[in-house]
């Protein structure tokens, strides 16, 4: 009886934890689901450098400025139906160097947009 009821509860605890888990997403990743921004760990990583070089790009595009990039300072990111950066990006070329840029990327729908782009007065 014991060995039993042992048992049952295993296979519902286990039920639970893999229910909670969203389909077999790290603890960290089912965290991150929950739609708040988190901390870039790693802001010399390759696409978030990708996605400022394209923030600093698509605001020249938009405004005619000339704007060059230099680096990422801080970010932030947030997973949506696709991920939100919030990067603060210092540039060249301009009194003003350092911008909060804000992009929505989704790679499997093709779609990457500025959202934001406005000088940061006091960092």
């Amino acid at each position: 009886m014991k060995l039993q009821l042992l048992v049952l509860v295993l296979v519902f605890l286990m039920a639970f934890a893999t229910a909670r888990n969203h389909g077999g997403l790290s603890p960290m990743e089912d965290i991150m689901l929950e739609g708040g921004w988190n901390p870039i760990e790693d802001i010399n990583d390759p696409e978030v450098i990708e996605i400022a070089n394209y923030a600093v790009t698509e605001f020249n595009k938009q405004t005619g400025a000339t704007l060059k990039f230099k680096k990422v300072i801080k970010g932030e990111s947030q997973i949506v139906s696709g991920t939100n950066y919030r990067l603060i990006i210092s540039t060249s070329n301009s009194a003003l160097n350092v911008y909060d840029a804000f992009v929505y990327d989704c790679p499997w729908e093709h779609v990457r947009n500025l959202t934001t782009f406005i000088p940061v007065k006091h960092h």
